[in-house]
């Protein structure tokens, strides 16, 4: 017997099959076969362990295939010649600013999420809202709803957020989709703080993360050759894949970054949700409702109340959004920055533009002139051919020939009148008589409320002709230096002085609670109008959404937008050569905004306003005068000129010392 079989026998086991390398003789014979039994037992259990194995896995292949599809949409190793979503190219932009600004949304993986709507209908009382609305959003597109108010934009959403039920029709979402919705308006939160309000968001990723727990503690203790292994690992690999969409690593500073970006300081994170104003309940919601990501996000004019650097922070957030997107807003700029694609809601019906909201104005009307080509063609060959009939339709050699223009007729498919957009209404505003040069100042101003000081020692001179904006952060006293240019606040300090022959015209949020309650809303205009503006007074009130019986009503059953508007109706139609207009275009759908602008841009007299509509911003204004710290600091420009002299400042001052001193000086202000 070679004595070192044994020995070797052993060695090539190891201690993993219980091998003795100093067995020999004998004894090692015993000791071989007990070996061979355990070998033999133990790769009996190796066996039915890698069979449960495979089970599992084989289950679970169609779920894997799909995870990596979702995750490499050009195949697991990538196509020959593509891009790795990680390496360049336009997609691996977009993976990397996704990954920066915006984690996966909370989404199961499917290949493609589609939204169908389905031959929708509903209607208020005898009024049709939509009419067999027939429509699909593809998966990750940006969508922004538009058409005049009234047309059934937020109905639409309420109906795809499960909010309210449609008469007729269906809304089809991919299985485990999950939608959010944020209203124009929501009801106040009380007794949470703004941080905890806003990491509510995480409560089903923590309900995640328990289940996870839960089931790696099962497949601990789970035998793994029963039929419950295999049902625990597939439920296991399940939760791990959503956590994989969903998992996010420090919701505690993802959730103040967010508040962050929409203007909540550090300070604000421990208030009661309850000490806000709506406004500012209104951010909290939307807050927590982009943490939580959902593969549908739903926004109903998300840009009110919002100022100008939460607009911005907002618009790149959602243009990073990986989910879909579809959203009701009247920011023209806001709209062209994050969608690209436009759903006209326009008499019931929604029309597809896949661009964004200024090439799908030249688009509508191209397509417009055409149908109004085809219209007025189609017409002029029924009015030939019934004119041939007439002519005719008793002469016994033409009988054929007319019977035959009569069928013509019978099979012809008659177009509609084209669906134009009713309110292409211009308006203008009265003559603004001439003032002087100086038409109001502020020299050395002063302003405090309580411990907060606004203004100390801010120098602002308005001239003839001049169209400001004043722009600052929420909080940084806008609307204050309004009202002390208007004269309707004094000053605590410094002096105030109105030019010659200078007729101020002021308008603010709240003057919609100066309107005669028993007046209807033309009497009310009309009471203000001069001699020169009553006839217009209609047309007025058209433009800014009163038409037909709506001018009627009297304004103690109007709503708040609506007296709003009626208000600043009322303020244009008096005779004035100064402006000076808090948010004149909230309230304002976009059609009557452009309206709005295109009278301002005509006005003769000078104009002085504080906005958040950033297109208005770069079209109106001739200065800008940026307030905070108590100053007020002038830009020459609109809002685009005041931004870029603000970089090059920011530049400026971080560049070295000698570059500095080389480059050529400007002054901004």
């Amino acid at each position: 017997m070679d004595r070192g079989a044994p020995g070797r026998g052993a060695r090539r086991g190891g201690p993993w099959l219980g091998g003795r390398p100093g067995n020999h003789g004998g004894s090692g014979e015993r000791a071989g076969g007990c070996e061979r039994r355990a070998r033999s037992s133990l790769l009996r259990r190796a066996f039915r362990h890698a069979s449960s194995v495979v089970t599992a896995l084989a289950a679970l292949a169609p779920r894997l295939v799909r995870l990596a599809r979702h995750d490499y949409p050009d195949g697991l190793l990538g196509a020959r010649g593509a891009r790795h979503p990680r390496r360049g190219g336009r997609r691996a932009r977009r993976h990397r600013a996704l990954s920066r600004a915006c984690p996966s949304p909370d989404r199961p993986a499917c290949s493609r999420l589609v939204l169908n709507v389905a031959g929708i209908a509903k209607r208020y009382g005898g009024q049709v809202v939509l009419d067999d609305v027939t429509w699909a959003v593809p998966d990750g597109a940006r969508v922004g709803l538009t058409g005049p108010n009234g047309a059934g934009k937020s109905t639409l959403l309420r109906i795809i957020a499960g909010e309210v039920e449609p008469d007729r029709g269906t809304v089809a979402l991919p299985r485990g989709a999950r939608v959010g919705y944020l209203p124009q308006h929501i009801l106040g939160t009380r007794g949470v703080t703004v941080r905890r309000h806003a990491l509510a968001a995480f409560a089903e990723l923590h309900e995640l993360e328990a289940q996870r727990a839960a089931l790696e503690h099962a497949l601990a203790t789970v035998p793994p050759e029963s039929e419950e292994y295999t049902a625990v690992m597939e439920r296991y690999m399940t939760v791990c894949e959503e956590w994989d969409h969903r998992g996010r690593y420090d919701t505690e500073a993802e959730a103040e970054a967010v508040l962050a970006g929409l203007g909540f300081g550090p300070s604000d994170m421990e208030r009661d949700c309850g000490e806000l104003s709506g406004g500012w309940q209104m951010r909290v919601a939307l807050a927590q409702l982009l943490l939580r990501r959902p593969d549908f996000l739903l926004l109903d004019e998300p840009t009110n109340y919002l100022d100008l650097e939460a607009r911005t922070w907002l618009e790149e957030f959602l243009v990073a959004y990986p989910g879909t997107l579809i959203m009701v807003a009247h920011d023209r700029y806001f709209l062209d920055v994050t969608v690209d694609h436009i759903a006209e809601v326009l008499h019931g019906r929604v029309t597809d533009y896949p661009m964004n909201y200024s090439h799908y104005l030249a688009e509508r009307e191209e397509r417009l002139e055409q149908a109004r080509k085809a219209y007025e063609d189609q017409k002029a060959e029924i009015e030939r051919v019934e004119a041939f009939i007439r002519r005719f339709r008793y002469q016994a050699s033409k009988a054929a020939l007319v019977q035959s223009r009569v069928k013509q007729l019978e099979k012809m498919d008659r177009l509609p009148p084209p669906d134009g957009h009713e309110r292409t209404l211009k308006i203008r505003l009265p003559e603004a008589a001439r003032s002087g040069r100086a038409v109001v100042e502020l020299k050395g101003a002063r302003k405090r409320f309580g411990a907060v000081r606004v203004y100390d020692g801010a120098d602002v001179l308005i001239e003839r002709g001049q169209r400001v904006a004043l722009v600052g952060p929420n909080g940084a006293g806008k609307t204050t230096l309004l009202k002390m240019l208007a004269g309707v606040l004094a000053l605590d300090g410094g002096e105030r002085r109105v030019g010659q022959n200078v007729a101020l015209g002021y308008f603010a949020q709240d003057h919609a609670e100066m309107l005669d309650p028993e007046r209807t809303a033309l009497e009310e205009v009309l009471a203000a109008a001069s001699i020169e503006t009553a006839p217009h007074v209609r047309s007025l009130l058209g433009a800014f959404l009163f038409s037909g019986d709506a001018v009627e009503k009297r304004t103690a059953v109007l709503s708040g937008g609506e007296r709003s508007r009626l208000a600043l109706a009322k303020l244009l139609v008096e005779p004035s050569n100064c402006l000076l207009l808090d948010e004149p275009t909230n309230h304002l759908d976009l059609t009557a905004k452009e309206v709005l602008m295109e009278a301002l841009l005509a006005y003769t007299g000078t104009l002085v306003l504080v906005a958040h509509d950033r297109y208005l911003l770069d079209r109106l204004p001739t200065q800008v005068i940026e307030v905070g710290g108590g100053k007020a600091v002038r830009y020459l420009g609109n809002y685009e000129d005041y931004l870029r002299a603000k970089a090059s400042a920011v530049a400026a001052a971080s560049a070295p010392q000698g570059a500095r001193a080389a480059g050529p000086a400007r002054a901004s202000r």
